[in-house]
Order: C-alpha cells, then structure tokens, then sequence
C-alpha cells in the first residue's frame, strides 16, 4: 500500500477561512445533557448560521457552544489558522431561543473568554450577552465588538475590559430552566 507523509511545505491549495464560520463551531455539555450543534445551509448550499438543539434533564444543567482560537480537530494541513487576536473583530448575531434561561436571568446566557491579559497573564473574562443585546430575552440581535468589550453582570458599573488581543477560546453557555 502506497502512502505518502504530508507536510506544511506540500500543502497544494490554500482557501480564506471567515473567522467565526459556522462549521468550525462545536458543542460541549456533561451528562446527562444532550446537545447537537448543526448549520442550516442557505439556498446556494452553504452554511447559514448555527443552531444549537438541547435537552436539559436537571434544573441548571448547562450546555455550550465553543470557538476555539487553534483548530485542534481537523488535520494540521486542512485546519483554520490560529489567530488568537480579536481586537479588530465584531461579530453579531441573532438569538432565539426556548426552554432555557432567558437572556435576562440571573444565570442568563454568558459568552466565558479564556485567555491572558494585556500582561500575559492567564484570564477569564465572563461576558453577560444580554448587557449587548437588542430585542426580547428570548428573541434578540446580539453586537459583540472586541475592542470594546466588558465583562461583569451590570454595566458599567461592574465593567472588566477585556484584551482581546490573546483568545485562546471562548464558548456560550446556556442552563435548561426546568
């Protein structure tokens, strides 16, 4: 059987890769959720968004949806290329959503973001998406611009800026509200 060991070097085609595309997204829960992230595909049959199916069997049970700064699932040669620097990104989209938490609660849906501070030190910042969001609780236009945007629950009071120039990732989270 013939075989050949590819390299960076061999690669044939390079294509651009949006940040944020749709397939590259992937969802984490424990158990016993269950969760599936898919991507409707538009009428010239490409994705068109994400959307994100659970089922919560305990009160609180969390699901997330995860971007990730380095492709560690594909191969090295077909992966997206790491870029841990948002600062020039925005990104929007719109929720919808039911049988979960509203935007509004308490323990609503939060975007986490782990990476270091403008120091290097490692950091987490937790991003309340209603505090950026335009709609209903349940139905809303969501605006995140990286160079300027806080984490903390009320704002500005509580406001912690976060240095988006090291992501290594970040992931939404929702609770079942059973």
């Amino acid at each position: 059987m013939a075989y050949w060991l590819a390299t960076a070097a061999s690669r044939r085609t390079t294509i651009w890769v949006k940040r944020f595309d749709p397939v590259y997204w992937t969802v984490d829960f424990p158990r016993p959720t269950m969760a599936a992230v898919t991507t409707p595909m538009d009428l010239a049959g490409g994705p068109h968004g994400l959307r994100v199916d659970a089922v919560f069997y305990r009160k609180d049970d969390l699901a997330g949806l995860i971007w990730a700064s380095v492709d560690t699932v594909d191969h090295p040669l077909l992966g997206y290329e790491t870029s841990r620097d948002y600062r020039k990104t925005q990104l929007q989209f719109r929720w919808r959503s039911a049988g979960m938490k509203a935007l509004d609660a308490i323990n609503g849906p939060t975007l986490t973001i782990e990476g270091r501070d403008a120091a290097g030190v490692a950091y987490s910042w937790y991003v309340r998406l209603w505090n950026y969001a335009v709609g209903s609780p349940t139905d809303a236009v969501i605006s995140l611009d990286f160079a300027a945007l806080n984490g903390g629950f009320a704002l500005p009071g509580e406001a912690v800026p976060v240095w988006a120039g090291d992501i290594d990732r970040m992931f939404v989270a929702g609770r079942g509200r059973l």
